[in-house]
């Protein structure tokens, strides 16, 4: 009796570990491929093509014509000019762009300054520009925040890291297949994360070395194709995001690309979304940082036909959260479900098969979650049922989410338009 007790203690066990286990699939639902089922993100959701148009902020001053870095530090903007400028980062007025800082770093050269990043106590100058492909100087300085003055213009010593690649032939090299500039870094715990811009392939590879002074090899972790040059990054330790800049090396497109959900530090393990920017105007968009929650601006170059100017940009409407379960209002059950779907017709019925008093807002929004139709209903009284009939017969072909809301609480569903 025992010995069978102990089988069925044995074998209940085995079901709920094998049931317990893990699905691997796409888990973002604005994705092509989402699999609901799935529990863990393996990296595999596909997106349709998103354009995206970044509002205007401001034009930049003609002293930081060239600005090729960028981060949001003391509530103020940085930047850099890159390569044979002086060796000084510009703190920007957040409201029209105005230099208000100037600091001079001592015993530095701009070979090439091209990348900004930052953590909690130093500011990391990336002398990383490589467009030749046979720089054997390369280098990082490490500016202490605490020696930047609250005011004024500055002078700052600083340390310095050296490094080369892990795969670097030690050959020369021609521009059309050097796959070993850099202009994008970003700092993530004890580390420096770079992201090349390679002419030859328009891939990226991400390499990773220490953050302290020192002489190092970076080594080479991942590669991705990027589908043009990448030349600028940012990473958004809060919602544990990061954006890549870059453009087109044949249209000069910009465009960043989105890199969440992944695991700890596998940068490209997780979701990988192209956004491209056909609002902005300008061969060199090199600048890109994060201000708060999910906003920030991106920073061009001037070039003949075009002013050096920063644009706006916010990542929520790809990267936050969707609703796709069950959520209680005022403590009543509330579902919804949509018909047909795919739909083909000009109508989408929404059934609500019980639905509480309050005030309700229905909003229809595309896969790269732009608004498309918004209406709203109060209830003074509980209801049976309610059916909402939404006119989709102008809807292009492509994924899109209807989404309830009432108060705090929301539903979101997806449907197919044919």
């Amino acid at each position: 009796m025992k010995k069978l007790l102990l089988t069925g203690i044995i074998l209940v066990s085995f079901v709920a570990q094998v049931y317990a286990q893990d699905v691997p699939g796409c888990t973002d639902p604005r994705a092509n491929n989402y699999n609901p089922a799935a529990t863990v993100n393996d990296g595999s959701c596909t997106y349709d093509p998103t354009f995206y148009s970044p509002p205007f902020r401001f034009l930049l001053p003609a002293e930081v014509k060239e600005t090729s870095g960028l981060l949001y530090y003391d509530n103020d903007f940085w930047t850099l000019n890159d390569s044979g400028n002086d060796p000084i980062i510009y703190r920007l007025d957040t409201t029209n762009g105005s230099i208000i800082q100037r600091i001079t770093v001592l015993k530095a050269s701009n070979v090439d300054w091209e990348t900004l990043a930052q953590d909690d106590d130093y500011i990391y100058i990336g002398d990383v520009g490589n467009n030749s492909g046979n720089r054997d100087d390369l280098g990082i300085y490490i500016v202490a925040k605490a020696s930047i003055p609250a005011s004024g213009d500055a002078s700052v010593n600083s340390n310095h890291i050296t490094f080369t690649y892990s795969d670097y032939p030690g050959q020369k090299i021609e521009r059309d297949d050097n796959n070993f500039d850099c202009e994008a870094m970003i700092c993530i715990g004890d580390s420096l994360y770079l992201f090349s811009k390679n002419w030859g392939n328009q891939k990226t590879k991400l390499y990773r070395f220490p953050k302290t002074p020192g002489n190092y090899t970076a080594e080479k972790i991942y590669t991705y194709d990027a589908n043009g040059l990448v030349t600028g990054a940012d990473y958004n330790k809060t919602a544990k995001e990061i954006t890549l800049l870059g453009y087109h090396k044949s249209t000069k497109i910009p465009f960043f690309w989105l890199l969440f959900d992944y695991h700890d530090n596998l940068l490209f393990s997780g979701n990988k979304r192209r956004i491209d920017l056909i609002s902005i105007v300008s061969n060199q968009s090199e600048g890109i940082t994060y201000t708060n929650d999910k906003n920030g601006i991106i920073s061009s170059e001037g070039t003949l036909l075009n002013i050096q100017s920063a644009n706006n940009f916010s990542t929520g409407q790809w990267t936050d959260s969707i609703t796709t379960g069950i959520h209680y209002l005022q403590g009543e059950a509330f579902n919804f479900t949509l018909s047909p779907n795919p739909v083909s017709h000009s109508k989408l019925t929404v059934t609500v098969p019980r639905l509480p008093k309050g005030n309700y807002e229905v909003k229809v929004y595309d896969s790269a979650g732009k608004l498309m139709q918004i209406k709203n209903y109060s209830l003074g009284s509980s209801k049976g049922g309610l059916k909402i009939k939404l006119k989709v017969g102008d809807l292009k072909p492509g994924i899109y989410f209807v989404r309830i809301r009432s108060g705090s609480q929301a539903l979101e569903k997806k449907f197919i338009k044919q």
